[in-house]
C-alpha cells in the first residue's frame, strides 16, 4: 500500500526556508524528516532536541497526524522556554502549576509562534 501524499511534508521538503524552520524567538529550530525515528528505545512520531535546535518528524505519517505532531513538538519548546520543561526523567511528570498559569503560558506562546512564523502557523492550523 502506498503512502498518501502529505501536504505538510511536501511543503517542508520543497519550501524549506518557510516551512522547514520554526522561529521561537530565542532560537530557530530546523525541521527534519526521518525514517525510523526513536526516542530512547521506543519508536515515536516526533522529537525535539534542545541542544541542536532540531525537531525531527517520522516520515511515515499522513498529513493530519504530522500537523498535530509538529504542533506537539513546538508546544514542548514553549513549555520549556517558560520553565515547564522537565529534564526528560521522572521530574518531567511532576510539574505542579495551575490551569490558569499553563493557559496563559500557552496562549502567549501561540501568539508568539504565529507572529514569528505566520506561514507555518496558517498551514498547521489549516487556515490555508
Amino acid at each position: 500500500m502506498s503512502q498518501k501524499s502529505n501536504r505538510l511534508f511536501d511543503l517542508i521538503s520543497n519550501q524549506g526556508l518557510v516551512y522547514g524552520r520554526v522561529d521561537v524567538g530565542w532560537a530557530v529550530f530546523d525541521i527534519k524528516l526521518v525514517s525510523g525515528l526513536k526516542s530512547g528505545e521506543s519508536s515515536c512520531w516526533g522529537t525535539c532536541d534542545f541542544d541542536s535546535y532540531v525537531i525531527s518528524l517520522e516520515k511515515k505519517m499522513e498529513d493530519a497526524p504530522a500537523r498535530e505532531t509538529l504542533l506537539h513538538e513546538i508546544c514542548h519548546i514553549f513549555l520549556d522556554f517558560c520553565g515547564l520543561g522537565g529534564a526528560g526523567d521522572e521530574s518531567e511528570e511532576s510539574i505542579t502549576t495551575s490551569n490558569e498559569a499553563v493557559t496563559i503560558t500557552m496562549s502567549r506562546a501561540m501568539i508568539m509562534f504565529a507572529r514569528l512564523n505566520p506561514e507555518l502557523a496558517r498551514e498547521l492550523l489549516c487556515l490555508n
